[in-house]
């Protein structure tokens, strides 16, 4: 199958702002990821991509030998293979990357299907990875590894089990046919800033310092900081020791971004290991993933854990939005969904995020069984979709009608009302 190089360059960035939150490129080694994504655009199906005798649902021993470094042992699946001997694949803690200079008869299978690990697994391989006095807790889904305070590290379970509930119930309720997440959902929560970016440098994330979390979309983990110890909430060298004391802190106003973005970031992983959205879908217009997360984000602070709803106005970027609509162009609709590029520039970037939320928050509320197709739509593609302009205003025409003039009006005078 030929692989159209120059279309996987252009939108390679395009995952890379979808996660971290308003910040260029902030995504681990993109020439690393845009190896990836060559290798799993050629299709992850047996025809296409892996030879016959390999099996995605196969737990196989790779050896792997780079020159001038020590013989790595990974137990994984594979997802994909490039003629050229690499392969895209898929350990046992969800964990995705490419592997290269692959041994001589360096791939057996190991003779057991491939297993998701346990909580206690995965939690028992973090904590070996980390230093002395990183714990864990776990919660029905989620796994907290931190270095916090035990009451902080509760705090943020409570608040992923309540989100992960209420988004399965929302888009079920449009028929969305979601599954449980096959990985337990990592979130690492590091006692203080120094700590999160001396993290997201080993991770060679760019720009963490202009973030106070992002999800990895290689790694499927969260990584964030104590919230509690910002913004002046509470006098340097104090510790929060209760869940009660949490709440009370996170309530405050000067809190609601904060608890905002850990939202987000949440709402992009159960997004990924629900089925709602997949993973290297380069089709999948940046703006709708990040729109579908900021319509999640919007905190009730009268809520017990700083966050209680789903779809309420975010004021935060409707403001944004107002501000971009007095000069908007009247093609915006389709520069946002065409490409990401306007993710990708720093002088538009907060407007295309504004453009985000409203268009998904205006999509939600008067077209939700229609939204909620549309990302089914997307999601199910396999990764060797085509991906250019025209498919991507085709498939959007296709859920939402031709007449995309006739739905901006719309679109602007529901906005308007808000």
């Amino acid at each position: 199958m030929a692989i159209n190089q120059k279309a996987i360059s252009q939108n390679a960035t395009s995952l890379a702002v979808c996660y971290p939150r308003r910040v260029m490129a902030a995504v681990p080694n993109r020439a690393a990821l845009l190896r990836i994504l060559v290798i799993a655009l050629i299709s992850l199906t047996a025809s296409h991509s892996l030879a016959e005798d390999i099996q995605t649902n196969t737990l196989y021993k790779i050896v792997v030998k780079p020159s001038g470094r020590p013989a790595a042992v990974h137990l994984a699946r594979i997802l994909a293979e490039d003629s050229d001997g690499s392969y895209l694949i898929e350990e046992q803690n969800g964990h995705q990357q490419l592997v290269s200079a692959v041994a001589s008869g360096g791939i057996q299978p190991t003779g057991q299907p491939f297993q998701a690990w346990s909580k206690e697994q995965v939690a028992e391989d973090m904590l070996k990875r980390f230093p002395k006095g990183f714990k864990t807790h776990s919660s029905k889904h989620f796994v907290i590894v931190y270095n916090t305070t035990d009451a902080y590290a509760k705090w943020n379970a409570v608040l992923f089990e309540r989100l992960h509930k209420a988004f399965y119930a929302y888009w079920k309720r449009f028929g969305a046919e979601l599954h449980e997440p096959e990985f337990p959902l990592v979130s690492l929560i590091f006692e203080s800033r120094n700590d999160y970016l001396k993290y997201a440098a080993e991770e060679k994330v760019q720009g963490a310092e202009n973030m106070i979390g992002f999800y990895s979309m290689q790694t499927n983990l969260i990584a964030t900081y104590d919230l509690t110890g910002i913004e002046g909430m509470i006098p340097d060298g104090q510790r929060v020791s209760t869940t009660e004391l949490v709440n009370t802190i996170l309530r405050q106003p000067a809190a609601e971004r904060s608890v905002a973005t850990v939202v987000h970031e949440a709402v992009h992983q159960i997004s990924f290991n629900s089925g709602l959205q997949q993973r290297l879908a380069l089709h999948n217009p940046v703006a709708i993933s990040e729109g579908l997360a900021m319509y999640f984000e919007a905190p009730d602070l009268r809520s017990s854990s700083g966050w209680g709803g789903i779809g309420n106005v975010n004021k935060y970027n409707l403001a944004l939005f107002r501000h971009y609509a007095s000069n908007r162009p009247t093609n915006s609709l389709i520069t946002l969904i065409q490409d990401d590029t306007r993710f990708q520039n720093a002088q538009t970037v907060n407007s295309a995020y504004g453009e985000a939320w409203a268009i998904s928050y205006f999509l939600a509320k008067t077209r939700p069984k229609e939204f909620t197709a549309y990302l089914a739509d997307l999601a199910t593609r396999p990764l060797t979709t085509v991906n250019d302009d025209r498919q991507r205003i085709s498939d959007f025409q296709k859920h939402f009608g031709t007449d995309l003039e006739k739905l901006d009006r719309e679109f602007l005078k529901f906005i308007a009302r808000q």
